[in-house]
């Protein structure tokens, strides 16, 4: 399971986005530019550029591969067996974690995908390019990382390897279709207890939720102010699945749910311009009603 490292990815993302001399070095994207009044893109100072576009895409995307290599062979004992496949399962019962590591790359390969995007379009691409080298980019990096964990204990899951390509797909249709992400989010849902555990959040299933949230914001029907913050959710997670011991109690437990929610991204952005919650929601924001598949 790699979602640690696809999750470093994107907060390195964050990071990298919010460097003037990275984020700005290419000067306002297309977009940006077709916003300004005709007099102010003609006034627009030219700024230099130590890196073109092209060159930084590049760079972004081998540093993300050499940056899987490197953890890979330190951490995850990559280049110790010859090349194999690994049949993980999909959401059975008897699986690792229940499914809720597939999840997990569904959502991490979507979320990483968009951030991508994001600093494409910084860059000056278009909507339509960024939006399209981003998907290119997360289905890349998950690629060369599942194909690198073929040649470790690990194994090639070809399970893990459909939901990357799902994940980036989703990611595809919504920036392609904004009209999608204006009513449709996918979000990870992680509730801290504040101990040792939660450093490890990242592969911390037995915390995680993850859901679609149906926005009532998205529907031009909705005319209500107050309404407008109601969100529909339909839900996935398994708990007490970490310590289990084949021989053992066996209490793991697989629960879809259903709910409404509370679109705290709606409120937020009254006060940052930030898309960040939608693709995570913060816990005890919404009312549930759990259903066991065991």
């Amino acid at each position: 399971m790699r979602f640690f490292l696809k999750l470093f990815f994107i907060a390195f993302l964050c990071f990298l986005l919010t460097s003037s001399s990275w984020g700005n070095q290419g000067g306002p994207s297309q977009s940006e530019k077709e916003e300004l009044p005709t007099w102010e893109q003609k006034t627009q100072p030219a700024r230099e550029e130590f890196l073109t576009r092209g060159q930084k895409t590049v760079l972004l995307s081998a540093g993300s591969m050499m940056a899987i290599l490197i953890y890979g062979v330190m951490q995850w004992d990559y280049g110790k067996e010859g090349f194999h496949f690994e049949n993980e399962g999909w959401f059975e019962r008897n699986t690792k974690y229940g499914g809720a590591d597939k999840l997990g790359h569904l959502w991490s390969s979507y979320a990483l995908s968009h951030l991508y995007s994001y600093a494409y379009r910084k860059w000056g691409y278009t909507d339509e390019e960024a939006n399209l080298y981003g998907a290119l980019s997360s289905l890349g990096a998950n690629l060369f990382m599942e194909g690198a964990d073929g040649f470790s204990s690990q194994g090639f899951s070809y399970q893990d390897m459909i939901m990357n390509i799902a994940g980036t797909g989703v990611a595809y249709i919504w920036g392609r279709y904004p009209r999608l992400a204006r009513k449709i989010d996918f979000r990870m849902e992680y509730t801290p207890k504040f101990d040792s555990h939660d450093f490890g959040f990242s592969t911390n299933y037995e915390r995680q939720k993850f859901l679609i949230a149906l926005k009532a914001d998205g529907f031009d029907f909705i005319s209500n102010p107050y309404l407008q913050y109601l969100e529909f959710h339909v839900g996935y997670c398994a708990r007490h699945y970490k310590n289990y011991e084949e021989g053992g109690p066996d209490d793991r437990r697989r629960h879809i749910y259903v709910g409404l929610g509370f679109n705290v991204s709606k409120l937020a952005q009254k006060f940052v311009n930030t898309k960040v919650l939608d693709y995570i929601q913060i816990p005890y924001t919404s009312v549930n009603k759990g259903f066991n598949l065991d």
